[in-house]
């Protein structure tokens, strides 16, 4: 800024070391207080104080130096390249940028009025200076504005992308790309594995039709969540689901029941099948999953079974279906 301005030398031809020690602290500052803005979380209302106090620093600096060049016949270069930088670098609502602008120009006037008149100033040039700078900085709020919404709504955008590629549609739950994904976080530690699967689904749906097969599927992803508060759900595929748990036992039972809104009268049963270990990559991970599986077979037997009222999972055998009666 000093070089800029022309204000690199005194009255007597010296490089003024007041104005250089000056233009380095306000740089100094103003980098600084950038830096703590971009790292820390800090209210608006804040930034916006710290904008016009800086605005305001800046041009009594400006004005103090240009009041000095006046006097010596000089042009008040560098009041009007700091205001050229407020209107650059500073971004202030409207209302704030027209008050502070018309502020700061007034001031100027009066002190070259009370110096010789205002003689060596032209009228006509000062205002458009003054219109030009207003709306310079109305301009450059207004487009800042548009940019930072254009930012948010990308980050959403974005945000929204993410999520929806890592998670089940219809539950909300994670999905297999998630879970490919979070392998490395079960990777060395104790892992118990819970494969879930909802008896009777497909009898759910032919029952009483997709529509509700859907709102039994959320449910179930709801129960899983209130089941598994510190564990990992994941949509495995159709109606079967995965937990992935580390801290401990989560869950001592082979089965679990509850009833849909939708089905008031009927009980949903969950079979669960479950594995502990400790992974140490990702295929040991997939080979307890795998076991996960085969013990949620076993429960299936069990609560298929015609004690159960059922029929066996894997011949499908009808016995006593109790959505088919």
């Amino acid at each position: 800024m000093f070089f800029l301005t022309g204000g690199q030398l005194d009255g007597e031809g010296r490089i003024s070391i007041t104005r250089v020690l000056i233009c380095v602290l306000m740089c100094f500052c103003g980098r600084v207080c950038a830096r703590v803005i971009l790292k820390k979380t800090i209210p608006h209302g804040m930034v916006i104080v710290f904008q016009v106090l800086y605005c305001l620093v800046l041009s009594a600096w400006a004005i103090w130096v240009s009041q000095r060049q006046y006097i010596r016949g000089d042009q008040l270069l560098t009041f009007f390249t700091v205001e050229l930088l407020i209107v650059c670098f500073i971004t202030l609502r409207p209302w704030m940028s027209i008050v502070l602008m018309l502020g700061v120009y007034a001031d100027v006037y009066v002190i070259l009025l009370a110096i010789d008149g205002a003689v060596g100033l032209n009228v006509i040039n000062y205002i458009v200076l003054v219109f030009a700078s207003i709306m310079g900085m109305i301009v450059r709020f207004h487009s800042q504005a548009r940019l930072a919404k254009m930012t948010i709504t990308h980050e959403e955008y974005t945000s929204r992308l993410e999520y929806a590629n890592r998670h089940d549609g219809l539950t909300g739950l994670r999905n297999r790309k998630a879970l490919e994904e979070d392998v490395p976080k079960f990777i060395g530690k104790q892992v118990g594995v819970y494969m879930i699967d909802i008896n009777y689904f497909k009898d759910i749906n032919d029952t009483y039709g997709h529509i509700v097969g859907d709102q039994v599927l959320q449910e179930t992803a709801q129960q899983l969540r209130s089941l598994f508060p510190e564990s990992r759900c994941y949509r495995f595929g159709g109606d079967e689901f995965l937990v992935l748990h580390t801290t401990g036992s989560a869950y001592a039972h082979d089965h679990y029941s509850f009833h849909v809104p939708a089905i008031p009268d009927e009980k949903i049963v969950l079979s669960i099948g479950h594995a502990d270990g400790v992974p140490e990559d990702h295929n040991m991970l997939f080979e307890l999953i795998g076991m996960a599986d085969e013990s949620l077979y076993e429960a299936k037997r069990k609560t298929h079974s015609p004690e159960f009222g059922g029929h066996e999972r894997r011949n499908r055998k009808r016995i006593g279906s109790p959505f088919n009666s």
